[in-house]
């Protein structure tokens, strides 16, 4: 590989710095010089955007291959994709399904089991939303007699949505619109004639409408209070343009929507202020519409305290600012809620169970009674009620699923489901005998099987679709997981980190192969197996070899493996990933030179920190939409809602925690090598701001530009337009940025391709 590239001057600007506290006593001046780029709409920060890109296009086009994969990939992914199907109420089927190389998912009706997918109808499609596509649903949910659906819809991959509502019938749109909303589970009331929604203080100030765009400066700071000016955005029944958003959303709300009112009518439940600052709701429904339940978390942490309200089946007793019931009121564990019966409230929790077990709680008298004991082995990962009797349980063994169906009342396991390896998600309703189960892993694409209980507890398992990919010899490949001894901060303590290898059955060990690492490690999230047509790809073009290692951070092993990789531990998701590394290339499975990691948005972070950390073990690395300023990543939109994984550096202790990981912060001076690096952003991305990305990338060309010219390795910045963190990205994005990486990878590593 060659790469000898005339990076821009960056602006840089000496008297922009921050004063923070560490365990010393005197305070830390750290110089912030592209503070600059945080202003994403500055023509500054434009001019910036397309220098980067002209350097990163120009660099990529010369990849000789680039276009032969991107052809390939894009042929190839023209597969049908789908979801689990869910049955509602009016005994039909849905699904989203897409053909192949539409821009987004299409959400089908099936009026029957009887029928073919290719009868189904289409209820809603995206793909008419926008020319360029890059309008998608977010979720979407029915009422409880299935007669009307509300979904919401966002814009360029924003954070932001707008619900609209239908009636599934007609096909015809509610006049109900309720624009700038966020992280919203859209609950009906049992009753049919409203939804529960979450928003943030202040999200309708300075919002135009679509139609008419007259309104003065002046008269956008008062458009909550204008009442004629909201319903204009209502009866507007389109996606408000999104701009490009960094300011911190404050103060979360949540609402309740009456069907056939105005938004200006709607009755706030709970607005996050005082001491619940900072704190995150998510509610939903018990199953028979007697309780609003609200799960309440700090941020992103999964310990959480529990309240309701009684609903008594009937909107009309929902009232501004009610008194909730505190039934769980600190943050201690986990209570995730499962389903409901009579006063009995069921929660998966990790009270007294490291791998969690499932209970009852009494919601009159607090009364707890345990359901389903802990499994010492296995983590219990998800419950969901079915056929009224009966509970689907899901359990992660070692990263793989198992399934099993138990009985609700007495807690008693009556099957285990015959099902290969991999990974496993399923529909079930506790009203219907029928349930659905998603099976994917990385050399099986989708299928889904149906499983009627009404006939019996060991009823037979038919297959609804199993999708046939065509694209190469999946035979020839081969998945093999081992476990890898990390010592992490430690060495008293060392772990076993499992880690997945996918590659040609007739591999070589003999250090030559390249090889692609993805990880994660954060959020309490498991990285399973999944189907990745581009890696299938990548391996057969050009022999390679990829892995998913399952560093600590993530929920493979629970909340122990969870936090055993956050906060002051967070070093350890690096030195794992790092140890599995370090095997692969003692097992001559690769070497250094031949090795590559990526990884995303909080992966981001990692893979950049152990670049920073350790430069001479890769070759390259991908840093997608990352988390790259940890001093300053909470005072931007959502950002401080991970206070709580990584620390908040303006708290000096917590501050100890996050200025020897901050990639920004630790780039390597004058190192002697230091891997090829392609860094991946979007303009309108509101969760990791992209500023992140431009900061970073900046630090690099400035400090390392010359050294990695020296060493062939580029320093590179690929910034898409109109789109987000990555949710509801258009597929031929999706095709173009996965050709782009796996390109620069390839080329970087001098992996030869193979027809």
């Amino acid at each position: 590989m060659s790469s000898n590239i005339k990076y821009p001057t960056i602006r840089r600007d000496p008297t922009v710095s921050d004063i923070y506290g560490d365990k010393s006593s005197s305070p830390i001046t750290v110089n912030d010089p592209y503070r600059w780029l945080e202003d994403p709409d500055s023509e500054e920060t434009t001019n910036f955007v397309a220098e980067q890109n002209v350097i990163s296009q120009a660099y990529l086009n010369n990849i000789s291959y680039r276009t032969q994969f991107f052809e390939h990939l894009k042929e190839v992914f023209n597969i049908p994709k789908f979801s689990c199907p869910s049955k509602q109420p009016n005994g039909k089927y849905y699904y989203f399904m897409n053909t192949g190389l539409q821009h987004q998912d299409v959400y089908y009706e099936l009026d029957s089991l009887s029928k073919s997918t290719e009868q189904a109808q289409v209820l809603i499609d995206p793909n008419t939303f926008s020319e360029d596509g890059t309008v998608a649903i977010q979720s979407i949910n029915f009422s409880y007699d299935g007669k009307t659906l509300c979904y919401s819809v966002s814009d360029a991959g924003s954070d932001w949505s707008t619900i609209y509502f239908m009636d599934v019938a007609t096909r015809n749109k509610l006049n109900d619109v309720i624009i700038r909303t966020k992280f919203s589970s859209l609950r009906w009331t049992t009753d049919n004639q409203g939804i529960f929604y979450s928003t943030y203080a202040g999200a309708l100030d300075n919002v135009t409408s679509n139609k008419d765009s007259s309104h003065s400066t002046e008269n956008k700071s008062k458009i909550a209070e204008d009442k004629d000016i909201q319903k204009k955005e209502e009866a507007a029944n389109e996606v408000v343009p999104t701009t490009i958003e960094v300011t911190r959303t404050d103060i979360q709300e949540v609402y309740f929507h009456r069907l056939g009112t105005p938004r200006s009518a709607d009755i706030c439940l709970a607005r996050c202020t005082d001491d619940l600052n900072e704190h995150f709701f998510s509610v939903e429904t018990s199953d028979d519409g007697q309780y609003l339940i609200a799960n309440i978390s700090i941020g992103t942490l999964r310990e959480n305290k529990i309240w309701f309200l009684p609903l008594s089946k009937l909107s009309d007793s929902i009232v501004e600012k009610p008194n909730w019931t505190k039934l769980i009121d600190h943050m201690d564990f986990v209570y995730d809620f499962v389903t409901s019966q009579d006063d009995l409230l069921y929660f998966k929790t990790n009270d007294q169970a490291e791998n969690f077990r499932l209970i009852s709680m009494n919601a009159k008298t607090k009364e707890i009674k345990e359901i389903i004991s802990e499994d010492k082995t296995n983590l219990l990962e998800d419950i969901t009620r079915v056929y009224d009797k009966y509970f689907l349980v899901r359990y992660l063994s070692h990263v793989k699923s198992v399934l099993y169906l138990f009985e609700m009342k007495s807690g008693r396991q009556l099957r285990k489901f015959d099902l290969p390896i991999g990974t496993i998600s399923i529909w079930g309703d506790q009203h219907e005998s029928e349930i659905f189960i998603r099976l994917e892993s990385f050399l099986s694409p989708t299928t889904i099987y149906s499983c009627d209980l009404a006939q019996s507890v060991d009823a037979s398992l038919t297959i609804f679709k199993r999708i046939e990919f065509a694209g190469l010899d999946l035979n020839t490949l081969t998945t093999e997981q081992v476990f890898v001894d990390s010592n992490g901060l430690d060495p008293s303590n060392p772990v076993k980190v499992p880690m997945f290898l996918v590659h040609r059955k007739d591999l070589k060990k003999d250090g030559q192969n390249p090889t692609y690492i993805y990880a994660y490690g954060g959020f309490s999230t498991a990285m399973k197996p999944f189907f990745s047509i581009a890696s299938l790809l990548w391996i057969h073009h050009f022999h390679g070899v990829f892995v998913v290692a399952n560093v600590r951070g993530g929920a493979e092993y629970g909340e122990v493996w969870h936090k055993d990789g956050y906060k002051s531990k967070k070093m350890n998701t690096y030195l794992d990933l790092c140890a599995c590394a370090e095997w692969l290339v003692s097992n001559k499975y690769t070497q250094t030179d031949k090795l590559s990691m990526a990884g995303g948005s909080n992966g981001g972070l990692t893979v950049a920190a152990c670049a920073n950390m350790r430069p001479d073990l890769f070759a390259c690395t991908v840093v997608q939409v990352g988390v790259l300023d940890l001093y300053r990543y909470h005072k931007f939109t959502i950002g401080y809602y991970w206070c709580g994984e990584y620390g908040n550096p303006d708290l000096p202790a917590e501050f100890e925690w996050v200025k020897t990981i901050s990639p920004l912060h630790n780039i390597p001076m004058n190192p002697t090598t230091f891997p090829a690096i392609l860094v991946t952003t979007a303009d309108h991305d509101d969760r990791v701001v992209p500023a992140h990305s431009f900061k970073y990338i900046s630090q690099l060309q400035y400090q390392l530009g010359e050294t990695m010219n020296r060493l062939g390795r580029p320093l590179i910045s690929r910034i898409d337009v109109r789109a987000g963190h990555g949710a509801g990205k258009p597929t031929i994005k999706r095709i173009e940025e996965l050709s782009d990486m796996y390109s620069f990878v390839s080329y970087a590593l001098g992996a030869q391709w193979h027809d």
